[in-house]
């Protein structure tokens, strides 16, 4: 959500000057989905006051406006406070769909991923990193050098495709496998990511 999008929704929850309960609510939804960085807090504050002073009312409104601001401060404070749900999941191979669960990680990212492997030879999971590229998620994956040329290695078709791909430069293995998606989930373990 751009800071535009941002002044138009504020916007529209002070044109009676009060926060209804349904835009309390909507507001809580919309803010749950947000990275409420520092930054962002920031920014929503100063809109929400420059709205405040572009448009405050004169007379009994008065008070119903500095409502609407209060209310609006009070649900980014809570916003702001929601401890982040942890949970943590293990997957077996080969009983269990690790392949799956990786493709269902890749798909659910929506502003960055962070990858790490050996190497990366399952088209279901090079499929899910172009189709993330394609919806303009950030990707940049290392790997190590003496893998990304093997047969069946897709490291040169993602790069080709634009992803930035860093390549180790060492006489060692890179032989790491993990990844992080939207700097917030972290996938470890041992298994490949080969088909």
């Amino acid at each position: 959500m751009d800071r535009s999008q941002i002044r138009n929704m504020l916007q529209q929850t002070f044109e009676d000057f009060q926060m209804t309960r349904s835009e309390r609510s909507a507001l809580n939804q919309i803010f749950s989905h947000i990275s409420l960085t520092d930054h962002n807090l920031s920014l929503i504050r100063n809109e929400a006051f420059q709205i405040f002073r572009e448009n405050k009312p004169a007379g009994a409104s008065d008070i119903q406006a500095l409502s609407w601001l209060e209310d609006l401060m009070k649900i980014l404070a809570n916003a702001n406070t929601k401890e982040a749900t942890l949970s943590s999941e293990a997957l077996f191979s080969p009983h269990d769909d690790c392949s799956h669960r990786i493709c269902r990680l890749i798909s659910s990212a929506r502003k960055n991923i962070d990858i790490c492997v050996f190497t990366i030879t399952d088209d279901r999971v090079s499929d899910a990193i172009l189709d993330a590229h394609q919806r303009r998620v950030q990707i940049r994956i290392i790997t190590d050098n003496d893998k990304s040329f093997d047969r069946g290695s897709d490291i040169e078709r993602l790069k080709s495709a634009g992803i930035s791909v860093k390549i180790d430069q060492t006489e060692y293995h890179m032989h790491h496998k993990f990844a992080l998606f939207d700097s917030e989930c972290v996938l470890t373990g041992s298994y490949n990511w080969t088909g």
